[in-house]
């Protein structure tokens, strides 16, 4: 399909360097050794836009929105062969040609496609900001022989714990991310250093792996890390930080649910009903709401997702509405 796209080139820079904020824009730069297919969407006082595509060499840039940026949060997606695209489950509509698409619902109705794109947080005020493309893609495994190699891949993810024993390949450290699970195993093939730095994490906290990856399982993932960079916490790590433990329904004693870190793991009277991975966004289940704040999870063994608005979310007490029946669930945090 790829292959018949009708692509535009715009702004093509020689370096990825970040902006130098000489003239205020949206650039999407390309620090990989592909060409990758790029479209935005983001919201316009007319509603919601989706534009693409840009084709982005590697070692190039394409500038998507000229001028300052008077909105904080973008849209991208990136449509490759050979390689996948980490989306944040963001619904925009597309089309296989060059397209400016207004609005975001009925896509197939309207003759397009609807497809999940990735939130870029360009930050609060911020006339001008530089993406880099590597934040949002990875080696498309399936068409990889087994047991190969990955190249060097970055991967945003939040820390899960560590487990130490004798044997390495009961050593490890775990992180969540992209709707996977990484393990990083004590085997001599990471430096002691960053096992090290790993161990002092604290357990929930946002953390960017660059390394080798070889996935696995289906929702399982090898590092062989050569970086941890801890990012800067930002209202997404502050929320997810106070959904950290038990919590038990205001109206059904047998429901309850215990967080750790990006996982959430569901009992009914006493017996674990799933395990689910868990992000907090501004957007899912069609809603979008760049104020608002929703957890979106989904069951690693099912495959299957959920939404819900967070309605509170204090110290002690947790109120989610489910979407879109709109199902209030009270929970209180258990001692």
């Amino acid at each position: 399909m790829l292959h018949h796209l009708l692509r535009r080139l715009l702004w093509l820079v020689p370096a990825l360097a970040v902006s130098s904020g000489a003239q205020a824009a949206l650039d999407v730069c390309n620090d990989t050794a592909a060409s990758h297919n790029v479209a935005i969407g983001y919201e316009s006082e007319q509603g919601w836009i989706s534009e693409g595509w840009w084709q982005v060499p590697a070692d190039g840039c394409a500038r998507v929105v000229s001028g300052d940026l008077p909105r904080r949060f973008y849209y991208l997606r990136v449509e490759t062969e050979g390689w996948g695209f980490l989306d944040d489950k963001l619904g925009f509509c597309v089309d296989d040609k060059a397209f400016a698409i207004a609005d975001d619902d009925n896509c197939a109705r309207r003759g397009y496609r609807q497809e999940e794109f990735a939130r870029i947080d360009t930050g609060p005020d911020t006339p001008d900001f530089t993406y880099a493309l590597s934040a949002n893609l990875k080696r498309d495994f399936l068409n990889s022989a087994p047991g190969a190699a990955s190249s060097q891949l970055r991967h945003i993810a939040v820390f899960q714990g560590c487990l130490r024993e004798v044997d390495p390949y009961v050593s490890f450290c775990t992180f969540i991310g992209e709707g996977r699970r990484f393990v990083v195993y004590d085997d001599g093939r990471t430096p002691d250093a960053l096992l090290q730095q790993m161990h002092s994490l604290p357990q929930g906290r946002s953390v960017a792996l660059t390394g080798q990856r070889e996935d696995v399982f289906d929702t399982t993932s090898e590092l062989i890390l050569s970086n941890i960079e801890v990012l800067p916490m930002d209202r997404f790590d502050r929320l997810l930080a106070r959904l950290q433990g038990r919590w038990q329904s205001v109206d059904d004693p047998n429901d309850s649910f215990r967080v750790t870190g990006a996982e959430r793991v569901n009992t009914y009277a006493g017996a674990e009903t799933s395990v689910e991975y868990i992000s907090i966004q501004t957007q899912c289940a069609g809603s979008k709401d760049e104020q608002g704040m929703y957890l979106f999870t989904w069951d690693r063994n099912a495959g299957t997702s959920l939404c819900y608005r967070i309605a509170q979310a204090s110290d002690e007490q947790l109120s989610l509405v489910y979407l879109p029946i709109g199902t209030q669930l009270t929970y209180r945090r258990e001692s």
